[in-house]
């Protein structure tokens, strides 16, 4: 479908020659429809390896043409555009599928990424061009591809002093069943990985109670057993899941992509480490009975336990 923007109809309707030079224009764009097509399929079948998705189904697929002055940046066609594809990709889907975002907030992000990426099509920046093609995430499950390519003409007599310029965008919905198992496989491993920090905190707890005299070292030395034991199989659970624990993400050697922790990880092992710390300066003030306790302290948090 080709749109035009109110100023480039406006010229239009008082020159045939105005309408023969963009109707060109647009046919133009159009031969190259081949090439475009081969590109963005070629480019989606490699960002969709990359994410380990070998499960793709496209579920819509469709092109639409947009003519306007360089200059302008008009959302009105293009988001009514945006919004039926998504509506349309959403009533695609498998029933079972938990459904993509289609509120108002996120159709109006949506649109912002497709004119993102005509307006960086338009741009002769290197830089800018990179940005031509787009894969968003939509929701668990549904993934939105975008590519757009560019042609202008310059006509003083006809368009004034501005080129106008046609953008030919693509829009590729796909749904993946993988993507969604593993969006559920990150939430078990997210509870698990919430509880191991929880186990943490109260280790450095029980280790500050010990140097405030609250507890004995025997029921120390029970409790921070019970507590490392259930920590080691949390983290045999999440490694033969898949998932491994760097510093303020969890990351999967076959997820999707880097999944960031939805808790403040650092604040917290900061915190920890501050706590045991503090313990271990004043346990070293308390005698050899705690020489054990101060050790296991220690090493934990020059290797960055806590």
């Amino acid at each position: 479908m080709s749109c035009q923007s109110p100023s480039v109809q406006a010229v239009m309707q008082k020159t045939a020659k105005a309408k023969s030079q963009i109707d060109e224009l647009e046919n133009l764009v159009k031969k190259q429809d081949k090439a475009h097509k081969k590109f963005f399929s070629d480019t989606i079948n490699s960002h969709l390896s990359e994410a380990k998705i070998n499960d793709s189904r496209e579920i819509y697929y469709g092109f639409d043409i947009k003519t306007e002055y360089t200059s302008e940046f008009s959302l009105d066609k293009i988001a009514s555009v945006v919004t039926s594809v998504i509506k349309a990709a959403g009533k695609a889907m498998d029933p079972n599928v938990k459904q993509p975002a289609t509120s108002p907030d996120a159709i109006a992000a949506y649109v912002d990424v497709v004119n993102a990426v005509a307006e960086a099509a338009k741009s002769s920046s290197t830089a800018a061009g990179s940005l031509s093609f787009s894969m968003n995430r939509m929701s668990p499950g549904l993934y939105g591809f975008l590519y757009a390519s560019s042609m202008s003409i310059k006509s003083d007599d006809t368009f004034g002093s501005e080129a106008v310029t046609s953008t030919i965008i693509y829009y590729k919905f796909i749904e993946s069943i993988d993507d969604i198992k593993n969006e559920a496989k990150y939430g078990a491993a997210l509870i698990d990985y919430k509880n191991l920090m929880n186990m943490k905190t109260i280790q450095a707890a029980l280790t500050d109670d010990l140097a405030a005299g609250k507890i004995d070292i025997d029921t120390w030395t029970k409790k921070d057993a019970s507590f490392e034991k259930a920590i080691k199989t949390i983290e045999d659970r999440l490694k033969n899941a898949g998932w491994y624990t760097v510093s303020l993400y969890m990351t999967s050697g076959n997820a999707i992509a880097t999944m960031p922790i939805d808790i403040d990880e650092k604040s917290i092992s900061a915190r920890n480490k501050e706590i045991a710390l503090s313990a271990v300066q004043l346990l070293s003030q308390k005698g050899s009975l705690y020489e054990p306790v101060i050790h296991v302290t220690t090493r934990r948090i020059e290797n960055g336990y806590f």
